[in-house]
Order: C-alpha cells, then sequence, then structure tokens
C-alpha cells in the first residue's frame, strides 16, 4: 500500500517533490513499528506534519489508530495546497495550528516530530510544554539533524563555528539553494540545535531522554536503496558506507560521542515514568 499512496501523491506538482516523497518513505519504515504496538484505539499526533503526506501513510496502514496532525501553513506553503486537501480527501486529520497554540481534546499516547524541531524559533520552549500533549505514559519521538555533528544538511554545507558565521562564509550557497528551489526563510528558520544542548536542557526537567542510536545504520543504509537520498546528500555517501563497514559507526554510541551523531532518533517520557 505504501507504494500506491506515494505514487498517488506523486500526481501532484509541488517544489521539491522528490526529496518530500524519499523522506516520507524513510519516516514511515522509522514510525510505522512504533504506530502499530499502540494498542487500538491509541491516540496520535504529528507536530509540523505538512502536507500529510507521511501521516496518510501511517494512517492508512493504522485505521484502528486515531491519528492526527498540526501544521500553521506559513506564508508559501500555497504550492503545496492541492497535496494537503488530496490528504484530507484520503481522511487525514491535519489541524492549520502550531504547537503553541493547538489544545487537544485528549493527551496522546504518542506525539512525533519529522524534520521540525531544528526549525522551532524556540525548541527549549517546546521541550517544557511537551508534557501537557502526553498522557501519563506516553512517549514522544524526534528526528532531526544534530549540529553536534558540523554539517548543515538542507544546504549541504559545513558548519563553521556558529550559525552567523557558516552563513557569511556559505551566503552565495545558501541564496542560491534558497532560490531554486523555492524555499525562501529556510535558512532563518534553523536553530542549529544541537544533542548536548538538549541533555542539559533536560536536567532536572520533567522529561527523560533515550537515544535510539539505530538511526545512524538506518540512515548510511539509505544510500544503498534510496537514488534520491544518495544524489542530495552524496559527499557522505562513500565515507558512511566505509565507516559502517568498518564498525566506526558503533562510536557514536560510547558516552559523548553520542553527541556528535549527524542525525538523531530521540526518545522522551515524563521523568517520573
Amino acid at each position: 500500500m505504501i507504494d500506491e499512496v506515494l505514487d498517488d501523491f506523486a500526481r501532484f506538482d509541488f517544489p521539491l517533490k522528490d526529496i518530500w516523497l524519499s523522506a516520507a518513505r524513510f519516516h514511515y519504515h522509522n514510525l510505522a513499528p512504533e504506530i502499530s504496538a499502540l494498542p487500538s484505539g491509541a491516540r496520535a499526533l504529528e507536530i509540523g506534519c505538512g502536507a500529510g503526506i507521511l501521516l496518510t501513510l501511517l494512517g492508512q496502514e493504522n485505521p484502528n489508530i486515531n491519528l492526527e496532525g498540526i501544521e500553521p501553513f506559513a506564508e508559501g506553503f500555497e504550492t503545496m495546497e492541492g497535496v494537503l486537501q488530496h490528504a484530507q480527501g484520503l481522511g487525514t486529520r491535519i489541524h492549520r495550528s502550531t504547537y503553541e497554540d493547538y489544545a487537544p481534546s485528549q493527551a496522546y499516547d504518542l506525539v512525533y516530530l519529522v524534520n521540525v524541531l531544528e526549525h522551532l524559533p524556540d525548541w527549549r520552549h517546546f521541550l517544557d510544554t511537551l508534557p501537557r500533549f502526553l498522557k501519563p505514559k506516553g512517549r514522544c519521538l524526534v528526528l532531526c539533524p544534530n549540529y553536534g555533528f558540523p554539517y548543515e544538511p538542507h544546504f549541504n554545507i559545513p558548519v563553521v563555528g556558529s550559525k552567523a558565521t557558516t552563513g557569511r562564509m556559505f551566503r552565495r550557497r545558501i541564496d542560491w539553494v534558497e532560490n531554486t528551489y523555492e524555499v525562501h526563510g529556510l535558512w532563518n528558520s534553523l536553530n542549529f540545535v544541537r544533542l548536548s544542548q538538549i541533555k542539559q536542557h533536560l536536567s532536572g526537567s520533567q522529561l527523560k531522554l533515550r537515544v535510539r542510536h539505530e538511526i545512524t545504520d538506518r540512515m548510511i543504509d539509505r544510500f544503498n536503496t534510496d537514488p534520491v537520498f544518495q544524489k542530495h546528500i552524496g559527499v557522505f555517501n562513500k565515507v558512511g558506507r566505509a565507516a559502517k563497514t568498518l564498525g566506526l559507526t558503533q562510536v557514536f554510541r560510547l558516552g559523548p560521542c553520542e553527541n556528535l551523531q549527524p542525525y538523531v532518533f530521540l526518545e522522551f517520557c515524563r521523568a517520573s515514568e
């Protein structure tokens, strides 16, 4: 069914279509086991669901789960309107709201964010307010780049010191990407969140964190099966595969090296559980 749904969305013309569909396929495989493990009638929420491609994939495969999403649909989203309407026509429930303004009627068994945390104006505020979305034993899953690793994946550039310094050094590349792919404002939206900062912020908070290390090898394996991803992140293709073959990716599981993972899969729950 996943191929049929993705082919259905592929009929529409929208910026970065291949990348959107590629990411939806990859993250479906990361999240489908989490959704299907929920009991029948459970509630799940995608924060920052975009036009609902991933949400639709998960909903079509899990009709026994009450899935919904929120997305503020900021200026410039008009090019995705047809995709959004199609998702809603398939029964996908999407609320036009920011997480700050969203007041759910009930808490959720599972909340997830995919490539969203790095765009939030204040990720610390999000984590501080996250418990209001969760049932007593609810969980939140976050997948996003980790800027503790000196690389910016949206623009395919190295991170040199701070965001400001990187922006000055690679301004021409940043402008080219935003103009070519019609993603104006993308650079300004990035907050360069680091895993080490998240850990520090959670000290003494209402949340505890589990780092899911399996994502590093999954991202490398994606080079073998996803030509769109291979092209987009081509510079790390051979390097990543060689690192996995030599067992070097296991280093990211060890102590402080954990903070250097290029991409992270984080699981949050209440600290009292």
